[in-house]
């Protein structure tokens, strides 16, 4: 029965692209943006590190085998930022997890390091705080 008699007859139930319960609107984009520019910029802190490691190994005061683990990173980060950039929310949750820990070793690390150290450690700090609050906002309003 239609409760206004005015109206035109509609069928029971949600209609539309987004009527199963499980899909739900479509998640604000924004926040998947900035998450994935938190991951670019980790990425591109983590880049131009491994440019000055590989310079340092270059003149020989670095081992080249500690190149591989910044190349890792950087190539996670950018993985995960494209994957947000496209709306995969498992992504997000999944780079807290490489924002968490690399803020962690970042405030470790400063106790270790002269000015400029401190400095850089400041800034991979300030990027994954800001990475890791927008993959958070992600999950949670996802």
């Amino acid at each position: 029965m239609n409760p206004n008699p005015y109206q035109a007859p509609q069928a029971p139930g949600p209609q539309g692209p987004y009527a199963s319960p499980q899909a739900g609107p479509p998640a604000d984009r924004t926040m998947f943006v900035l998450a994935a520019v938190g991951a670019g910029l980790a990425s591109a802190y983590w880049a131009g590190l491994t440019l000055l490691i590989g310079l340092g190994a270059a003149f020989g005061s670095i081992s080249a085998f500690q190149v591989i683990l910044p190349v890792v990173l950087i190539v996670l980060y950018a993985v995960r930022g494209v994957q947000i950039f496209k709306g995969d929310r498992a992504a997000a949750r999944r780079i807290l997890w490489l924002h968490g820990f690399g803020a962690i070793s970042a405030v470790l690390q400063i106790a270790s390091g002269g000015t400029l150290f401190v400095v850089l450690q400041g800034i991979k700090i300030l990027i994954h705080i800001f990475g890791g609050i927008t993959a958070y906002l992600v999950q949670k309003n996802a």
